[in-house]
């Protein structure tokens, strides 16, 4: 539908502050730009709280903090890209994220937030600069905001995860001789996931 009928009258913005910032990001994903500025949102604060593929791996989530601020940038984008963009996120299917709509000085537009909060998660180097390659363009970014994500620790080797998060919410709820093989589950998916994402028919599917 989107090739037969882009409906180029049909935009939205979206907020974004991860990956997204990066433009060989935004390429892979064939994701057109109407517009882009940077922006700043307040009442949130950046925080590696959404669970990824390994032990301990995390992606950025703009968590609700009252006074505190994410730095990024609104892309105004063709609301056929925007459900594209769900699919990417995990929001349409693994419901991994949601989307927060927000209404600032007359421009209405969303970014996703994750739905599971986990502590003590850590990004990829690869991840983290996706980040700092963005800040040294963006001239309203604080030098101290910038510092506080070049501090944050990341991962330094991809382990397979050691709890269930994604498609078994709560392990304890399995008797204790179960868990084991509820883990392994867990594993297995989640390298099947990881692997359909970035290589298969399915990613080139969504991109379409």
């Amino acid at each position: 539908m989107r090739i037969l009928w882009p409906r180029y009258d049909r935009k939205v913005y979206y907020f974004a502050f991860g990956a997204n910032l990066d433009a060989s990001v935004l390429e892979l994903r064939r994701i057109k730009l109407f517009d882009a500025y940077d922006f700043v949102l307040p009442d949130a604060v950046l925080r590696f709280t959404q669970p990824g593929f390994y032990n301990q791996h995390g992606y950025a989530s703009a968590d609700a903090a009252t006074g505190h601020s994410v730095y990024g940038r609104i892309y105004q984008i063709l609301a056929s890209d925007a459900r594209r963009m769900d699919y990417f996120e995990g929001e349409a299917v693994l419901k991994v994220h949601e989307k927060v709509y927000r209404q600032i000085d007359g421009c209405e537009f969303y970014y996703y937030r994750t739905t599971r909060v986990f502590e003590g998660l850590k990004p990829t180097r690869e991840y983290l600069d996706y980040l700092l390659n963005a800040y040294a363009t963006m001239d309203q970014v604080p030098q101290s905001y910038i510092e506080r994500i070049a501090a944050t620790e990341i991962l330094e080797e991809l382990k397979p995860v050691t709890e269930t998060s994604l498609f078994v919410r709560d392990l304890a709820q399995w008797p204790r001789a179960l868990r084991p093989i509820v883990l392994g589950y867990e594993r297995s998916l989640h390298k099947l996931v990881e692997f359909s994402w970035h290589k298969s028919l399915l990613h080139w599917a969504i991109r379409i």
